[in-house]
């Protein structure tokens, strides 16, 4: 019973051990990295490019998407870029993200003429990897990237990997969003950059 209890109380150890280095590990690493560069002092951008967010099920846009197309707005009517690029495919559920982001831009008074979409993307690699491929066809070589706050970092590293001129823009995070849910969406994105600075990211050529 002895060595039972012993075995029972090296494994308890070994758990949190190897709890606390996951989590100090996810905390630091990111801050660590020198990944994510806003390359760019300019001021005008060719084009905005706003990552996507889950739509509603009933294909209209969430909390977190409207955020993000209210600050892409803002910048196109600061005069910030051109053209708004909206990206993002159906992950969640049907709802192409792009399309309901461009909807909902449209019913708030933004000509079609200003909207340009990406319907490939399903993550975050993808929505840079995608957009890019569209702004090159188009001979765009800036862009001003709007995201959520707590993605603003993992998005930035990842657009860090793309030869083109950039800044990223932050949107307001949901006014109903608790201080909790806001943890463990910042806790979540430092686990995803994590991976992505400890393992790499994935080949273009698998997309």
């Amino acid at each position: 019973m002895t060595k039972i209890k012993q075995i029972l109380i090296r494994i308890i150890q070994f758990f949190f051990i190897s709890l606390f280095f996951g989590v100090l590990t996810i905390l630091v690493v990111p801050y660590l990295n020198n990944s994510c560069k806003n390359n760019s002092n300019i001021k005008k951008f060719d084009v905005i490019i706003v990552l996507g967010s889950p739509a509603t099920n009933d294909c209209k846009p969430g909390s977190i998407m409207k955020g993000r197309v209210a600050k892409g707005i803002e910048l196109l009517k600061l005069g910030i870029g051109k053209k708004i690029l909206f990206t993002g495919s159906s992950v969640m559920n049907n709802c192409e993200e792009a399309e309901v982001m461009a909807a909902y831009t449209i019913s708030n008074g933004i000509s079609k003429n200003h909207i340009l979409k990406e319907t490939r993307a399903e993550n975050t690699f993808q929505n840079a990897y995608y957009a890019i491929a569209q702004m090159k066809e188009l001979n765009f070589s800036s862009a001003a990237i709007v995201t959520s706050e707590p993605h603003i970092k993992r998005s930035c590293a990842v657009f860090a990997k793309f030869d083109i001129v950039y800044s990223m823009f932050p949107a307001n995070n949901p006014a109903n969003i608790s201080k909790l849910q806001l943890f463990m969406w910042n806790f979540g994105e430092r686990m995803i950059l994590t991976h992505h600075i400890i393992f790499g990211y994935p080949e273009t050529s698998n997309i």
